[in-house]
């Protein structure tokens, strides 16, 4: 697995030295989250710094090769959050598709995850696909959904449990000082199982409820995109707020 990997890799940066002279498919961006908030899962009570570096496989930037990483800005409790994660994805304005490799190797006690390891049996690796449908410009009900494959997403008995994830988010002001979404997304098993979203003891949970306002704030003659989220998660019995910044 590990030449596997490593052979991989070795084509995937290759490409991009071939496309070396499309310089501006290039890029990558850098957020400050006061913690992390994902699908009603607090992955991370402390600030983070997380970066999106990312090369475009197409001329019109729909289809992205990237990787993802978040790192604690400090300690709580002995946990140090660190997390990379390595993604493909086809994106537009309506709707989108990818598949990510998810590695936090974040550890309490004992020794952290292997990254290389990707025996689906004891992986510290989840595969995940997810996508998301706009369902009209003039009605932006926004789904978005993801389902584990593959890895770190098992139970008790070491049997893949196919965690799922589905939400429904909806724009109910645009284009004002402050813009304000609202959410709310279930945790399911597609086999039956719990899933990692939840307190473990059901099948199907409300896993996350809550809304985001954002705005622009002037800074140096910069205009700084900041979010504010409260979120709650019925099923852990959990509230957590978020303040984060896209620098850029």
């Amino acid at each position: 697995m590990k030449k596997t990997l490593v052979l991989t890799m070795t084509f995937l940066m290759s490409t991009v030295v071939l496309w070396g002279q499309e310089a501006d498919r290039l890029d990558f961006n850098l957020s400050l989250r006061s913690n992390h908030l994902w699908r009603g899962i607090t992955v991370s009570d402390v600030p983070i710094a997380d970066v999106d570096i990312h090369y475009a496989l197409d001329n019109k930037k729909n289809l992205k090769l990237g990787v993802w990483g978040g790192i604690g800005l400090s300690d709580h409790k002995g946990e140090h959050y660190h997390e990379i994660n390595y993604y493909l994805n086809y994106a537009t304005k309506m709707w989108g598709l990818g598949v990510w490799d998810v590695f936090n190797s974040t550890s309490l006690t004992g020794k952290p995850a292997d990254i290389w390891n990707y025996d689906h049996k004891t992986s510290g690796h989840r595969f995940d696909l997810r996508g998301y449908l706009v369902f009209a410009e003039s009605f932006p009900l926004r789904l978005e959904y993801g389902t584990s494959f593959y890895g770190n997403d098992r139970n008790e008995r070491g049997d893949q449990r196919w965690s799922s994830y589905g939400e429904l988010n909806y724009p109910v002001i645009r284009g004002k000082a402050v813009d304000l979404r609202v959410f709310c997304g279930a945790g399911f098993g597609l086999t039956g199982h719990s899933h990692f979203y939840g307190n473990g003891k059901h099948d199907v949970d409300v896993v996350s409820v809550g809304f985001t306002a954002s705005k622009n704030v002037p800074v140096l003659g910069y205009k700084l995109p900041v979010s504010a989220t409260a979120m709650w998660n019925p099923s852990v019995k959990q509230a957590r707020v978020q303040i984060a910044a896209s620098l850029f």
